[in-house]
């Protein structure tokens, strides 16, 4: 059978937001320091004029490379280009030592 639709009446609901201040807060977004590793210029410097001229020469240039990188922020390429201008200035003193070593031994025994 058929029923006729009896309208509902619903009471109309008024949602009240609460007045509250709004506040808004400013994040300010920085770069982490990043540690700068050592490009040992000086150091290059001192082994080309004072030890080994041809490995002081390429020591300075891995140490040019190693500030240009630290600059740019590539940590990992500055670490690497450190660690063998380190190493070649190094072997540069060794040599450089060797060689003082056997010119006073020579000057020492022919004098």
């Amino acid at each position: 059978m058929y029923q006729p639709a009896v309208p509902v009446f619903r009471p109309a609901v008024t949602v009240v937001q609460p007045t509250v201040p709004l506040v808004q807060s400013t994040v300010v977004m920085s770069q982490m320091p990043v540690a700068i590793v050592p490009d040992y210029l000086g150091y290059s410097i001192f082994t080309m004029l004072c030890c080994c001229l041809p490995l002081g020469i390429v020591a300075i240039i891995f140490s040019c490379n190693a500030r240009d990188a630290n600059f740019s922020g590539q940590r990992d390429l500055a670490m690497s280009h450190s660690r063998v201008a380190f190493i070649l200035n190094n072997v540069s003193v060794g040599i450089g030592l060797a060689i003082m070593t056997m010119i006073l031994i020579i000057c020492l025994k022919y004098a």
